[in-house]
């Protein structure tokens, strides 16, 4: 993979994780997958700092799933339980 092939994937990444939620079809496990392919020895600085915001905001919507797991489940009044 070129350094140019490299940048496109990750702008391609910086634009669709401005997209994505837990609630997508696509489960974050893909986008993990994506983001561990990236061949981290051939890297440019730039890119690994780009990379780095990717898999913070990756994180960050892992966390907010797992949050969403363990709350209780809302009645039809749109209470919790």
């Amino acid at each position: 993979m070129s350094y140019h092939d490299i940048d496109k994937e990750i702008a391609h990444l910086e634009l669709v994780f401005g997209k994505i939620s837990t609630n997508d079809r696509i489960p974050l496990t893909y986008w993990r997958n994506r983001l561990a392919m990236f061949p981290k020895t051939l890297l440019m600085p730039s890119q690994r700092a780009r990379l780095a915001r990717l898999e913070a905001a990756l994180r960050s919507l892992e966390q907010s799933a797992r949050a969403l797991e363990t709350e209780p489940p809302m009645r039809a009044t749109g209470t919790q339980r």
